[in-house]
């Protein structure tokens, strides 16, 4: 069975520069060895930044006129990674695989009252071996302040409060998934896992990627639909 998988992490103003290199596919020559760049037409985004990261970012606090106290080394953003494993992309299609990363950015865009607003970007990557999306927000809490004025605030550590903040968005991702119409069984618990915020290797060992032995007819299926997704783009 297949599994709905979301994952968070936090990014510092580095880490964000980085992550845009990658995800926009700004880089001359691909470290990545899973990126296959004949296929790189193939990724869309849900949303996209017409910045880098940071500027977005810079743009985004002024224009919301975004509270809270930024250091250098703050986490300013965050990234949810949204995938599953090849066999159910496969079944279900190129037209449901972009119905899904679509609900999946819906799912965010109201998880916790984030706002579509303070999306940043999310690319969906279909040009690698597992693909994913990649959905960069800033985590905006609604609160007030001293006075007891409205403020919209930025702070990782209040928006992901509580120990289970986790658990609680993989059981909310996965209710909201399945009501959509995919059968997928709820992502491992980190209990289960040892992990905690996984990159997209890590995504793959709980996609089970790397042990997945593909049949030569299995295989052959595998080719036949990339032909398909080449014709149907």
């Amino acid at each position: 069975m297949s599994y709905a998988i979301i994952r968070n992490d936090k990014l510092t103003r580095v880490d964000a520069q980085g992550l845009y290199i990658h995800n926009d596919r700004r880089s001359k020559g691909h470290s990545n060895k899973d990126i296959d760049p004949t296929r790189t037409y193939l990724n869309f985004w849900c949303k996209k930044n017409e910045l880098t990261y940071i500027k977005e970012f810079d743009k985004m606090k002024k224009k919301y006129d975004l509270k809270g106290t930024i250091r250098s080394n703050s986490n300013i953003m965050c990234e949810m990674m949204i995938t599953s494993d090849n066999a159910f992309f496969n079944k279900i299609g190129l037209e449901e695989t972009k119905r899904y990363f679509k609900e999946s950015y819906k799912f965010v865009c109201n998880y916790k009252n984030l706002g579509e607003k303070y999306i940043v970007s999310a690319a969906v990557h279909l040009d690698e071996t597992t693909l994913h999306m990649h959905l960069v927000y800033i985590p905006v809490i609604h609160t007030k302040d001293k006075e007891g004025n409205e403020i919209d605030k930025i702070c990782c550590r209040d928006f992901w409060k509580g120990r289970d903040s986790y658990r609680q968005l993989q059981n909310a991702f996965h209710k909201y998934i399945t009501s959509k119409g995919f059968d997928l069984e709820r992502g491992l618990p980190v209990e289960e896992t040892g992990a905690k915020h996984e990159k997209i290797e890590d995504l793959k060992k709980l996609t089970n990627f790397e042990n997945t032995k593909i049949d030569p007819k299995e295989q052959l299926k595998h080719e036949e639909r990339e032909k398909e997704w080449d014709l149907e783009i």
